[in-house]
């Protein structure tokens, strides 16, 4: 059995779960919804677990998928973003607008994220 971290503020979805038993077989989920501030952070949340699959920020996804920060397979969920047919009050701003809900399309592993920045 293979144990995943689900370092996210949602709830892995019945789909998600479906598809990552289809590619690692038996899995067990490790829920970890606190915010985390580098890629360390993630390693210990993780360090229990087979795969690490992430909701991050560019910056934290390039230090873990780093071989010399990590060896664990880190991996995300890609979704399309489709609209339900209902509208909502956008709390912020007040403005009605379109619901859309996620749709689980497929999970992708990491392997490199380049990030070149220029100070302003």
């Amino acid at each position: 059995m293979k144990k995943v971290l689900w370092l996210s503020r949602h709830q892995m979805t019945k789909e998600q779960i479906e598809n990552l038993e289809r590619i690692y077989g038996e899995v067990e989920i490790k829920n970890f919804d606190k915010s985390v501030s580098d890629w360390k952070d993630v390693v210990e949340a993780g360090a229990d677990c087979d795969v690490l699959a992430v909701v991050l920020t560019p910056a934290i996804l390039a230090d873990l998928t780093s071989p010399r920060n990590n060896g664990k397979p880190v991996i995300r969920a890609r979704a399309n973003r489709v609209p339900t047919g209902n509208t909502i009050i956008n709390p912020a701003t007040g403005k009605e607008e379109t619901e859309y809900r996620f749709q689980h399309v497929a999970w992708e592993r990491v392997i490199k994220v380049d990030i070149v920045v220029e100070k302003l």
